[in-house]
């Protein structure tokens, strides 16, 4: 597996799989802004970040939680919620190979934060990949 096709997988799944767990705590509608950085094999690789809108209508349909790889699939196991906060565990299928890891963060309606640890089988020299997610609520979709 390439490193942009692995990079593309995990930016892709793990939105999807942060996204499942802040379901708890329902987002606001709006124009949000999520950023990610992602490490591994020793380096730090470019950060993304991305805008998008959200209507009240897109939230009550779960279009919030559409960020996936349409040909990933995803299992959240432990999940622990208290307050604002939560963790859990991962296992998620491709065709490029295997996923596990873990995660936990922060939430509140305009915002939240992630720490994910994950392993990608075949491995292919990239080890442990840390990547951090960040999304804000900036306002009124224009």
């Amino acid at each position: 597996m390439s490193m942009n096709l692995a990079i593309r997988s995990c930016a892709g799944i793990s939105l999807a799989i942060v996204a499942a767990a802040l379901g708890a705590q329902e987002i606001k509608p709006g124009l949000w802004e999520v950023s990610m950085t992602m490490q591994m094999a020793g380096m730090a690789l470019p950060g993304v970040t991305v805008k998008h809108c959200l209507t009240a209508k897109d939230i009550a349909a779960g279009k919030q939680y559409n960020m996936s790889d349409k040909d990933s699939t995803c299992n959240i196991s432990n999940l622990k919620t208290s307050g604002g906060s939560y963790s859990f565990d991962m296992a998620c299928t491709s065709p490029q190979g295997k996923m596990t890891g873990s995660a936990k963060g922060t939430t509140t309606t305009t915002s939240y934060a992630t720490e994910m640890k994950m392993r990608m089988t075949p491995d292919e020299g990239m080890g442990e990949m840390t990547q951090s997610l960040k999304g804000r609520l900036l306002g009124d979709c224009k």
